[in-house]
């Protein structure tokens, strides 16, 4: 593996990518990129500017292209215009960055009917593209229902085009091989890296829930708070803050999500909307866990990634590559199948019935572990060796 890695420090890759807030899919990259120049890599990175300003330092082994991204309250036709240009800059820094890299490391590329092509035309110059599957499928179709078979065949066409394709979880490889039948792109599980957002903070002991990310259906987020007022109403002394942005092509489900909230301003409170580092650091240090009540779900989850690299437990189903993590040892309280109110409501009695002291000690164990074998440089590492290989 050594000898892999060390061959390919003299290759440079180019990492691209349309995602820009430094969380998330945007943070994925970002920390990938830099624990691959870690690692002793050359990295051409394709994306708009970096959120966190320390993404965007000046470093040797990087170079970097920026294309525009939206900006909120920019207004819509401006948006539009810094989306069109972002997607065709893109195209020419890829062309660009071809004329010194052999091998594309793709996450969250631009929309399928600019990045399918794209990649075709870089295949077509004799690229190696290794692309990152968040999901093997997506969570909210763009597409109706009579065109469904037309963006299912885009995403196959990533896949088909690429070199190899990386998956965060064992689950995930199942669905892709579930998904596609007939892939013959070979498909190997890099795991999620640790988001570390500043020193750990002992849990607190008041009772407070954290509910992260982008709120869709398939998060399971109104049963998670349903199954609080539950708890509360039995007697529990637990509050949830639901914190995140809406996914856009579940706008009905973000109104459900607000006429829950309004019931009980007291027991949960809702902020929607893009979550900053300061805030989250708050959020987590004041949380004593965070709720997962994921249902199809296959991929690895970065919230829960988020809660062990901060020392955190979860109360979760057992869904995609957070059933992993609960068998490794992460510090939790599974959700029982089906993840319905009353079901989420019996594992947070449970998880309240353990003693502050305990959780902590598990947490700051698990941590330990996590910030181990989950580093940026070790995931950067298995990148270097996949480019090797391909």
């Amino acid at each position: 593996m050594s000898e892999a890695i060390s061959a390919e420090q003299g290759q440079r890759l180019c990492i691209y990518t349309r995602a820009w807030r430094s969380s998330g899919a945007g943070l994925f990259a970002q920390e990938l990129v830099a624990g691959i120049v870690d690692k002793g890599g050359d990295v051409t990175f394709v994306a708009p500017r970096a959120q966190d300003a320390r993404f965007e330092e000046p470093r040797p082994r990087l170079r970097r292209f920026s294309p525009p991204h939206e900006q909120p309250g920019l207004g819509r036709i401006a948006n539009i215009v810094r989306s069109l240009s972002r997607m065709a800059l893109s195209v020419a820094y890829l062309l660009r960055a071809r004329m010194t890299c052999r091998i594309f490391v793709v996450s969250i590329p631009d929309p399928l009917i600019v990045s399918v092509p794209a990649l075709a035309l870089l295949r077509l110059t004799g690229a190696r593209i290794i692309f990152i599957a968040h999901d093997p499928l997506p969570h909210a179709w763009k597409l109706p229902a009579a065109l469904r078979w037309l963006e299912r065949g885009m995403h196959g066409a990533c896949y088909r085009l690429a070199s190899a394709v990386a998956v965060l979880s064992e689950p995930s490889r199942a669905k892709m091989a579930e998904a596609f039948p007939t892939l013959t792109t070979p498909v190997c599980v890099i795991e999620h890296g640790v988001f570390v957002m500043g020193d750990p903070q002992p849990l607190q002991g008041d009772g407070l829930l954290l509910l992260f990310g982008t709120l869709r259906r398939n998060k399971g987020i109104l049963e998670g708070m349903e199954g609080v007022l539950f708890a509360h109403a039995a007697g529990v002394p637990v509050r949830l803050i639901v914190a995140g942005g809406v996914h856009k092509e579940e706008q009905d489900y973000a109104r459900a999500i607000e006429e829950c909230a309004a019931r009980a301003p007291d027991v949960i409170d809702l902020r929607l909307g893009y979550v900053d580092d300061s805030a989250l650091r708050d959020v987590l240090a004041a949380s004593d866990a965070l709720l997962l009540p994921y249902m199809d779900f296959h991929s690895q989850s970065g919230v829960a990634l988020l809660a062990a690299s901060n020392a955190r437990p979860v109360i979760a189903s057992a869904a995609g590559g957070i059933g992993a993590l609960m068998a490794e040892g992460m510090p939790s309280v599974t959700i029982a199948q089906p993840v319905t109110a009353r079901n989420v409501e019996a594992a947070i009695t449970a998880f309240f019935a353990t003693p502050t002291a305990t959780w902590n000690m598990q947490a700051q164990r698990y941590l330990e572990h996590t910030l181990d074998v989950r580093s940026w440089q070790a995931i950067g590492a298995q990148y270097l060796a996949l480019a090797a290989r391909i």
